[in-house]
């Protein structure tokens, strides 16, 4: 088996190994995250008391505790070190996430493995799965996902905190303390209603479908662009996401288009304002969303 094959390109038997590896990380990963609060001077007995409401401390510990490598005073860079000492997810997932250190990858890890345990407690039918769809490149084919009925609902735990922690932590965006406990909130809703997902949340309809900041000149004197995506956008419709890139990447005045991380794209041009750019990203999602 070739070690670190993304989810979504892994074999039958691939997958399977790797689902069964998630799965052994899971109390290994919740015993280092005690012992992180415990060195820390916290009492994990008390804060992981099992309710959702013990979310909002947590949240607000790990981010507190995290870092990016590359920023003063960072954690060791987690590319650094073989891959093999990461969290599987991160070593699996299409699209990794570089700058997190790696102490902050241990901390999620922990988080993920606690975020399951509090979920499944309030949502008893729920259980561990491989993520399959039709379509092969499903952003969430072969990922170990929480399901719940006919396993027609995904739930891959380690996304959203992921994104959550990088957005904070590189002042992308402000990731408020009760993001995890909303977060369980829903999935349990989700999971103990069956295979019916959630309808829209109130926020996410509130936030426009795409924001885009002007970060200055680049090196090559070229005007880089910041495309940040609504997260439900990147989640639900990751492949229109993908075809959106594609047909950005062959307009003119457009030297460059990176996809950073799940939900933020840089764009480098010499021609595009941020309006023009923001009206072209909006109305191509509007159509093919």
């Amino acid at each position: 088996m070739a070690k670190y094959v993304d989810y979504i390109n892994m074999t039958k038997k691939q997958s399977e190994a790797a689902f069964q590896e998630y799965l052994e990380e899971r109390g290994p990963a919740l015993d280092r995250l005690r012992e992180a609060l415990a060195a820390d001077g916290q009492d994990p007995d008390v804060l992981l008391d099992g309710s959702v409401e013990s979310l909002v401390p947590l949240w607000r510990w790990i981010l507190a505790n995290s870092t990016v490598f590359d920023a003063p005073g960072g954690g060791t860079d987690s590319n650094s070190e073989p891959r093999e000492v990461w969290p599987s997810w991160a070593r699996h997932e299409y699209e990794v996430m570089h700058s997190l250190s790696l102490e902050s990858l241990f901390l999620l890890d922990g988080l993920v493995s606690y975020l399951g345990d509090v979920v499944q407690q309030h949502a008893p039918e729920a259980r561990w799965e491989i993520a399959h769809h039709r379509i092969k490149r499903y952003h969430l084919n072969k990922h170990p996902v929480l399901v719940s009925g006919t396993c027609e609902v995904h739930n891959y735990l380690p996304g959203l905190p992921r994104v959550h922690a990088y957005g904070s932590l590189t002042g992308f965006r402000e990731s408020p303390n009760d993001t995890m406990a909303a977060y369980a909130r829903g999935l349990i809703e989700q999971l103990n209603r069956g295979d019916q997902p959630a309808e829209d949340d109130e926020m996410a309809e509130d936030e426009p479908l795409v924001e885009v900041e002007d970060l200055g000149d680049d090196e090559l004197r070229s005007r880089e662009l910041e495309v940040a995506l609504r997260e439900d956008i990147v989640f639900e419709h990751n492949r229109v996401v993908g075809r959106m890139i594609n047909a950005l990447k062959q307009e003119d005045g457009i030297t460059r288009v990176i996809r950073e991380d799940r939900e933020v794209l840089l764009v480098g041009t010499a021609t595009w304002s941020t309006a023009r750019l923001q009206e072209w990203a909006a109305g191509y999602l509007t159509e093919n969303v």
